[in-house]
């Protein structure tokens, strides 16, 4: 109980639990103080989303969006949290991110009263047991590797053989690299394979989306943060000192500010930086690789990327052709990905019809590899237990689907949001019906966890 009792002020228990996922929707929430309560009871508030909750909160100021975007455990004292029909209260929270393998699903915050007199039980936690995973005693330090491999990228076409090639060839060096494709073409595949090519391998691979996290929020994220700071800001570790030694991945870096890109041209040129609220200096061995999703000469133009930066980024670029541009691609990633969702779906699909891949040919693929493998996960869920060849019956409807979906969002005058949940919708009642209304089944398909399927078919009142 040591680590407990150092973080939460000696108390030795908590007084509050919550669970949210990534959309921010409440999992669970279990309050042993009635001042940490809502106006609502505990059950009720499931399911509803917690920023809606507690009115004062944002992304950028809940220690549990914050641990979200991280990817690792934020602690604050002297938080300021109010709900409805609620006097505002001061807590402590302890906020630690979910992982499934390296995504992050979702958060679960600890939480005790500012004021010892509120408290009337307390659940006493063994960290031993609750933390044995998370590492939080460092609050902050992550491990994360590279899970690809150049031979993961499944290709015979030309332009993909002599990215692989390139791969390794760059591999050799400690130059920054800005990948460039398409949303969906594999651009983090392609990095993974780099460092894990390179004489950094088994070293950090730390990744940062950074069009997944608030401006505000991005340059303590990267640099880390000084106590004192700003309010409730402790000595942390930002994802530079996290990936020294090894490699720092800046995924859509388009989306970085503006004002944020000369310190990562000063990691570049010098490997230094400050941490936020810190006059010290530190200094860094890490290896910048960098993607974008938009034209690099595109985004300078506009004034949205400095020209500098992106000289220093892109002293070597890698491109990854759209999977239109590439069709020869497409029957061996079909077969791959079939292979890899057999396992999953415990199917035994081994052949792939002629219409089907003629199909397949003649789509356009907006969304590339990752909207392929979502079809073929799409199809081999729907397919009949004892069915050993992947028919176009069984992905038509999601293909004629996208198609009808991508015509009405450009010529309706709907909010988006109605949009979004009508398409939703559709989506949830047709994979209903071919899983015969088995809740169970049409989550694995969707590949969402079936308490969220359950909720979902019970808002769109799906019958």
């Amino acid at each position: 109980m040591d680590f407990i009792n150092k973080l939460f002020n000696g108390k030795g228990y908590i007084e509050g639990i919550t669970i949210i996922n990534v959309e921010g929707e409440i999992l669970f929430s279990a309050k042993f103080n009635n001042k940490l309560d809502t106006k609502d009871e505990n059950y009720e508030v499931v399911g509803k989303k917690f920023l809606d909750i507690y009115e004062n909160l944002d992304e950028s100021s809940s220690t549990a969006y914050i641990a979200m975007q991280r990817g690792m455990p934020v602690y604050m004292e002297n938080q300021i949290i109010k709900s409805a029909d609620r006097e505002p209260i001061e807590i402590t929270s302890l906020s630690i991110p979910i992982k499934s393998g390296r995504t992050v699903v979702g958060a679960i915050d600890l939480s005790v009263s500012g004021n010892e007199q509120q408290a009337l039980d307390g659940v006493e936690i063994m960290d031993e047991v609750l933390f044995a995973y998370n590492n939080v005693e460092s609050l902050g330090h992550i491990s994360d590797e590279a899970r690809y491999r150049i031979e993961d990228i499944q290709t015979c076409d030309s332009k993909m053989l002599e990215l692989r090639d390139n791969i390794v060839k760059l591999a050799k060096t400690d130059m920054p690299v800005l990948i460039y494709g398409e949303t969906g073409t594999g651009k983090e595949l392609v990095a993974h394979s780099l460092h894990n090519a390179s004489k950094r391998e088994g070293r950090p691979f730390v990744v940062q989306n950074c069009a997944s996290i608030p401006a505000n929020l991005m340059e303590s994220i990267l640099f880390g943060t000084s106590k004192g700071a700003f309010t409730g800001a402790v000595d942390n570790m930002g994802l530079l000192e996290l990936a020294n030694g090894g490699t720092l991945f800046l995924d859509e870096i388009n989306s970085m500010p503006l004002e944020l890109q000369p310190k990562i041209l000063r990691v570049i040129q010098d490997g230094t930086f400050r941490r936020v609220g810190e006059k010290q200096i530190k200094k860094v061995d890490v290896r910048i690789i960098s993607s974008t999703n938009e034209k690099p000469a595109k985004i300078v133009a506009e004034g949205r990327f400095r020209m500098d930066l992106y000289y220093r980024l892109a002293v070597m670029v890698l491109e990854i052709p759209p999977l239109r541009e590439r069709k020869k691609d497409i029957p061996l990633l079909t077969n791959y990905f079939i292979s890899k969702y057999n396992n999953l779906f415990g199917k035994n699909i081994h052949k792939v019809s002629k219409k089907l891949y003629e199909e397949l040919g003649q789509y356009q693929w907006n969304g590339n590899v990752r909207e392929l493998e979502n079809t073929v996960a799409y199809g081999v869920g729907m397919a009949e237990d004892h069915a050993d060849i992947l028919e176009l019956r069984h992905i038509e409807s999601r293909l004629h689907m996208l198609d009808k979906k991508t015509a009405d969002f450009e010529d309706s005058d709907m909010p988006l949001t109605d949009l979004v949940a009508d398409y939703e919708r559709n989506i949830i009642k047709n994979v209903l019906q071919k899983t015969e209304g088995n809740i169970t089944r049409a989550a694995a398909v969707l590949g969402v966890p079936r308490q969220t399927l359950s909720r979902k078919v019970k808002e769109y009142q799906i019958r």
